[in-house]
């Protein structure tokens, strides 16, 4: 809408073009009404005087002229002019004459019309007793003015149309006000209401004012129409808001995205340049009516070629030089036109495929190297095939050592009985005195039956049984603190410092137990075989170090230590049972097995030691999270 035409309209009631426009027509219809209304009475009324005067006439000569004849009969001239005077003052009776036959003689009352009339001529005939037939002695001459007719016609036809139309104003004035306030100034509200409205501003709904007494407290036909006017300016805001947020979107996705955006005019002149396009030629540049051929001379004659055929294309490769360094671009443009299917300009996109350009040249050598790559792929799967081996023969040797863990096992629990027994029965030989031959070799069978139940424990232990691990949340620092406390006696003893690094926060799904087997053993190995005695002299510091870290869902144990280390054939042995390097020292060679069974049947992980001669060893234990038992004799 023009505002300078909203401008121009008003809230008066006599402002309204439609009001006036109502008005006028009404006027005009109820004039004509009027009009007709008014000439079919005046000549209703004409006919009416016009009858009244020629019955007035005839009742003259039915009444009154054998009266007149008998008077000029008498030849009673007084009698006569009485008579013809009370005639003349009846209504619709301007001038009456009585002429005799004989002597020209006449009497007459009244004044001659002048102008139109009304007039009749009647014959006076006597009739009298004695006379054998009628005798014609004058005429009876009488006017009616139709003057008089027509002026109070004309003053009855002005007297209607002035009351009709003083009517029709009152009426024409109340019908404006009642449509200016239930039509006019509502539709003014909504005028009003569109000329303010911005999709960009927030929702106001349009309210529309109902006159009491005017306008119905039911919906009309505005109500409908402001309620339509509401939902879709509502409608509008919503599309306007999505138009802005998409608007926003696509220009951020333009300015962010490594392609280039670009708009030509018909002939071939810049007017829009997307911003990394700008930041990648040159921000200092003024794009605008700038010809696209221009920014890239050295491809001129491509570019004008695409541009002059007017028609689209696609994926055509052109190389440019940015920064002394080649870049490849793909470039896509699509032609636009108008309504008319005139031609208006490109809009296109150039794609940097420098990258897969390098890439295709990357794989252009890498086939002609072929034969090279096949000989290193081919390594490659005879690595991963003995990669394979290797963990193939790891399974077989945790099966292995699981079977023997059970076998030794249940032959420690077959010996457990009769030696058991065998203590009962040797407590009963226990002789008397201490100081007999019998003493000594009561004292050897005792310390040897304790040595093989210390052997028989030791061979149950090879056989872990999962099912009574039981599995806790556990700080798994702090735990191994309280386990180092317990221990420290014997560290000191060999002038052993332990180190314990780790998160103070750690907590894990683990076994306990488990893990305290594990902990102790790999200390006693150390303080065993690992660490000279003090008495011998070493200026080391006899050091272990203990780290505890989570990588994704696994918790990794490290062990190390600065001892004497092992050889690499007796790190290949570390895990079998039964191996030790010092069986003549008391030594079963069961402890590193009875670990190696801990970590992969009941921790369910996988351990790993690596070691030199006098470099001390270490191992890396990788356990994942457990799940917590749901009641301690099941899992």
């Amino acid at each position: 809408m023009n505002p300078n035409n909203t401008a121009k309209l008003s809230n008066h009631p006599l402002t309204s073009v439609i009001g006036r426009r109502i008005i006028l027509i009404l006027v005009i219809i109820s004039s004509c009404i009027t009009l007709l209304s008014t000439l079919m009475q005046l000549y209703f009324d004409y006919s009416y005087e016009v009858d009244a005067v020629h019955t007035r006439h005839e009742e003259l000569k039915q009444v009154h002229v054998e009266s007149l004849a008998i008077n000029l009969w008498e030849f009673n001239e007084a009698q006569l002019q009485l008579r013809i005077e009370g005639l003349v003052r009846l209504p619709n009776l301007e001038y009456i004459q009585v002429r005799s036959n004989t002597g020209n003689q006449q009497w007459s009352s009244g004044e001659a019309v002048k102008g139109d009339k009304f007039s009749s001529h009647y014959p006076l005939i006597y009739k009298g007793p004695g006379t054998e037939a009628p005798f014609s002695l004058g005429e009876l001459y009488v006017e009616s003015s139709a003057e008089r007719i027509y002026q109070q016609l004309i003053k009855k036809f002005a007297s209607l149309l002035l009351i009709n139309g003083i009517k029709t104003f009152i009426v024409s004035g109340l019908i404006l006000w009642v449509f200016h306030l239930s039509v006019n100034r509502r539709i003014m509200t909504i005028l009003r209401y569109l000329e303010r409205y911005r999709p960009s501003q927030s929702h106001i709904p349009l309210k529309l004012d109902k006159p009491k007494y005017i306008t119905s407290s039911h919906q009309d036909e505005l109500d409908v129409l402001s309620v339509a006017i509401n939902q879709l300016s509502a409608m509008l805001n919503n599309l306007y808001a999505e138009i802005e947020q998409e608007k926003s979107r696509f220009s951020d996705f333009a300015n962010v995205a490594s392609d280039w955006l670009w708009e030509t005019d018909t002939n071939g002149e810049l007017i829009f340049v997307s911003e990394q396009m700008q930041q990648q030629l040159g921000s200092n540049k003024n794009f605008s009516q700038l010809p696209l051929t221009d920014l890239f001379p050295s491809q001129r004659a491509q570019l004008e070629q695409l541009l002059v055929q007017k028609q689209d294309f696609r994926n055509i490769e052109i190389p440019i030089v940015l920064d002394e360094i080649t870049h490849y671009f793909l470039f896509n443009g699509l032609r636009q036109t108008n309504e008319f299917n005139t031609f208006t300009g490109f809009r296109g996109t150039a794609v940097d495929i420098t990258v897969r350009k390098v890439a295709e040249n990357a794989l252009q050598e890498l086939n002609d190297s072929l034969e090279q790559r096949v000989i290193e792929r081919t390594q490659q799967l005879k690595d991963s095939l003995e990669q394979l081996q290797v963990t193939q023969q790891q399974l077989i040797e945790r099966e292995k050592m699981a079977s023997l863990s059970g076998l030794v096992a249940g032959i420690a629990h077959e010996i457990n009985t009769p030696l058991g027994v065998a203590i009962t029965a040797g407590s009963l030989l226990e002789p008397e005195s201490s100081n007999t031959e019998q003493k000594e070799v009561y004292d050897l069978m005792q310390s040897s039956l304790q040595r093989v139940v210390k052997l028989v424990h030791t061979f149950k232990q090879t056989a872990v049984q999962s099912s009574n691990a039981r599995v806790e949340n556990i700080n798994i620092k702090s735990f191994i603190s309280d386990l180092a406390v317990g221990i420290q006696h014997n560290l000191l003893q060999k002038h052993v410092t332990l180190e314990i690094e780790g998160d103070e926060q750690l907590e894990w799904q683990t076994v306990p137990s488990s893990w305290a087997q594990i902990i102790s053993q790999f200390i006693n190995n150390s303080l065993e075989h690992g660490f000279s005695a003090p008495d011998q002299g070493s200026s080391q510091e006899n050091m272990i170090h203990l780290n505890l870290q989570q990588e994704g869902d696994e918790l990794v144990f490290t062990y190390s230590d600065n001892g004497k280390g092992m050889a690499l054939e007796t790190l290949e042995k570390l895990f079998e049972p039964f191996y030790t390097t010092k069986r003549g020292s008391g030594c079963t060679g069961l402890g590193m097995h009875i670990v190696f069974n801990q970590v992969t049947q009941v921790l369910q992980g996988h351990i790993e030691a690596t070691s030199s001669e006098q470099s001390g060893i270490c191992i890396v234990i990788r356990a994942p999270r457990l799940e917590l038992n749901t009641d301690q004799n099941s899992h």
